[in-house]
């Protein structure tokens, strides 16, 4: 079982990421990769050159907990509201994309299935 600081953000900047998610689609949604990749092994190659990194790919690193804007005192804020919005407009949370930080997502273990669904909609913006 994985312990509550042992939990990963699966949205966070590239300064604090520790693995490489996947690339933001020109729909703007997420294309995962698996098996997870350390980011070290791909920062090389990321050009920066074309604005901040989060708006064009995912990142995960360690949940920050109380260092973080979204967090509530006792969970993360932005998962329960981006599963919110989902059910509100009807996203379905049954065809799961393969994360490779499931096993360790703040965000699975705290909403759920639901989490998955949603998680493929967020594109971090990233500074500027």
């Amino acid at each position: 079982m994985i312990g509550d600081q042992g939990r990963m953000c699966p949205s966070t900047s590239v300064e604090n990421s520790t693995v490489f998610l996947g690339m933001i689609t020109p729909a703007r949604t997420v294309a995962y990769v698996t098996p997870e990749v350390p980011v070290d092994a791909v920062r090389e190659s990321l050009d920066e050159s074309l604005g901040p990194l989060e708006r064009r790919f995912r990142f995960a690193g360690p949940c920050v907990t109380d260092r973080c804007g979204f967090w509530t005192g006792d969970h993360c804020g932005l998962a329960a509201e981006l599963v919110g919005s989902c059910q509100d407009i009807g996203e379905p949370s049954l065809d799961l994309p393969k994360r490779a930080i499931r096993r360790t997502c703040r965000w699975f273990a705290e909403q759920g299935p639901s989490a998955g669904s949603a998680c493929s909609y967020v594109v971090t913006e990233g500074r500027s």
